[in-house]
């Protein structure tokens, strides 16, 4: 299953009609830095598909795509800031889910969880399949992740 494809797709539409910003899919393989404060943004999927999809977004992206979703100018990581991106997760997720081949497919979404710092790493127990796709908008890049047990 071409999953990196559904994350672009995905997350294509999401930007465009939800947050009314341009985005731009990568070709180069993502690459995460956590020496910088950064947000992660995550939702589980059981049933038929079990993973987790996260959206690892450096501070000022977050802050960027906020402002922009919400019509704010914030210049700092809030609570307002943390809910937008469990927010932008659960959109990314529901239209991943959408996406799927198979509709017919029993898989729930989790409610959304974010954790924020620096230096920290986001990895699935198990043995899972990593599918990631970096971007590139407004504020900077950030990468949006598929794990498939």
């Amino acid at each position: 299953m071409d999953y990196k494809g559904i994350i672009d797709q995905a997350v294509g539409e999401i930007f465009s009609t939800m947050l009314f910003l341009e985005v731009k899919a990568l070709s180069s393989e993502p690459v995460s830095s956590s020496e910088q404060r950064m947000l992660s943004g995550m939702i589980g999927f059981a049933g038929d598909l079990r993973g987790t999809v996260v959206i690892h977004l450096p501070a000022k992206v977050a802050i960027a795509i906020t402002n922009a979703f919400l019509e704010l100018d914030l210049d700092e990581v809030n609570d307002e800031v943390k809910d937008a991106i469990g927010e932008l997760a659960n959109m990314v997720a529901g239209g991943i889910k959408y996406l799927l081949p198979d509709q017919d497919q029993d898989v729930q979404l989790s409610i959304p969880s974010v954790i924020s710092g620096r230096g920290y790493t986001c990895e699935a127990t198990g043995k899972t399949e990593r599918f990631a796709v970096e971007f590139e908008t407004v504020g900077g890049r950030f990468i949006t992740e598929l794990l498939v047990k």
